[in-house]
């Protein structure tokens, strides 16, 4: 969930290494931890997407902390030793349709996903930012547009301190969202994810939560905006079973008091509350030498019993053709034996 409404200048795809002590502005990276590998079956895939909320964004003057999918990746090693290849694609200002624009576009990101035993989502906020900053430059007659959302806000507070009627027409703007717009949107961007990933890798998305609350909003606008995002939300609820994925519910979760100075983006202890949410709904014993050893197993048996079954076809196949060929063989004797005898019977004659 991107708040920031700047992009970073060299792009999300930036190359650089990941590690628990440098969160980047814009990251795009794949860490392999495959050194003294402890899993039998090799290495555990996973693949972060989203904007700044796991880009880790730290607000001015906010100490730099670990990300949600850094903590992840934390878990899946103590399961398997260093066989974690960890690849992220997040992006400050990312919204859901910017994301199907490029970051679903690249082969980097479609190739991760096709490995991938583990995949996180985080997006749809910079949508709702995006459509606040489009309302207040259209209600305000601004010609520049709005660098974020403070600059926003601050102008609309300025207007309707002047004309109190802007606050009917800001709301009832912001209530009009085209939903429709939103839903091809995200349903585009998780049939991707789920076209590309394995059918049997686990895929968490977590849902918007009001980034506004801890503002102080004119008049009943942040109602509006609480509104807004419910619906935004249950798009997210709505296709969970068709494109199969589990939801980490963030709207009510309390991460409105887990947030750094800007008020939007989540502290160290707003990142951790993700990450504990998301392990709750990863079933991360999967990933144990036991479990992998006896989902390895259980293919064996099955690639067997399908070796077995071909095999068993094939010999019934075999047998049917011997079957026809000695009856034909027979039916072949009989008609020639028939036809001597007839010889015979004539001459004779």
């Amino acid at each position: 969930m991107v708040y920031a409404a700047e992009e970073a200048e060299n792009g999300y795809n930036q190359k650089i290494e990941s590690n628990y002590s440098n969160i980047e502005e814009t990251h795009s990276a794949k860490t392999e931890l495959s050194v003294g590998c402890a899993l039998e079956d090799g290495e555990i895939g996973y693949v972060a997407l989203g904007d700044s909320i796991p880009n880790g964004y730290c607000a001015n003057g906010e100490p730099e902390m670990v990300n949600y999918p850094n903590l992840l990746v934390s878990d899946l090693r103590e399961l398997g030793g260093d066989c974690v290849e960890f690849s992220q694609f997040t992006k400050n200002g990312l919204s859901a349709k910017k994301m199907n624009k490029t970051m679903l576009q690249e082969e980097e990101v479609l190739h991760e996903l096709e490995t991938a035993d583990v995949v996180t989502l985080t997006v749809g906020a910079n949508d709702l930012m995006n459509e606040f900053k489009k309302v207040a430059r259209e209600i305000l007659n601004n010609e520049k547009k709005f660098h974020d959302v403070y600059e926003a806000l601050d102008a609309l507070q300025e207007g309707i301190s002047e004309n109190p009627l802007l606050l009917v027409k800001c709301a009832g703007a912001l209530g009009d969202w085209d939903y429709a717009s939103f839903e091809k949107e995200w349903v585009a961007v998780v049939e991707t994810i789920n076209e590309q990933r394995p059918s049997q890798s686990q895929f968490v998305v977590t849902t918007i939560y009001n980034p506004v609350e801890q503002m102080e909003l004119p008049g009943t606008l942040n109602v509006v905006v609480e509104k807004v995002i419910s619906k935004m939300n249950e798009t997210i609820y709505v296709h969970a079973e068709e494109y199969d994925y589990q939801i980490v519910d963030l709207f009510d979760s309390g991460i409105g008091s887990c947030t750094q100075s800007d008020g939007l983006h989540p502290n160290q202890e707003g990142q951790e509350l993700i990450h504990d949410l998301i392990v709750g709904e990863l079933e991360l014993d999967a990933f144990s030498n036991e479990k992998r050893s006896e989902a390895i197993e259980e293919q064996k048996e099955m690639e067997e019993a399908a070796k077995a079954a071909m095999e068993n076809a094939r010999r019934a196949k075999a047998e049917k053709r011997k079957r026809i060929v000695k009856y034909i063989g027979f039916t072949v004797l009989g008609v020639c034996i028939v036809l001597v005898i007839g010889v015979v019977l004539k001459r004779k004659i």
